[in-house]
């Protein structure tokens, strides 16, 4: 399928590769450039610093792990070697 058919047909291509699990192959002026598979494992989503905090924490609240990171990231960037 070439490069125009599948921006024209985008949303039919994703449904036929999600549901019918379709292996749909792209080609631009006859040479093959992507493969729209399936994925059978999604991303898992990166959590965020106070969500960590709350996750393995445990006891802490959101506003205290917030202030938590908000505290760290100062002191981060304030932070001096005195000699």
């Amino acid at each position: 399928m070439s490069v125009f058919e599948a921006r024209k047909n985008f949303s039919e291509l994703i449904n036929l590769t999600y549901y019918n699990n379709y292996e749909i192959v792209v080609e631009k002026m006859g040479k093959p450039m992507i493969k729209m598979i399936k994925i059978t494992n999604p991303i898992k989503k990166t959590l965020s610093r106070s969500e960590i905090m709350d996750k393995y924490a445990g006891v802490w609240n959101v506003d205290i792990s917030k202030e938590i990171v908000k505290s760290t990231k100062s002191f981060r960037k304030n932070f001096k070697i005195i000699n």
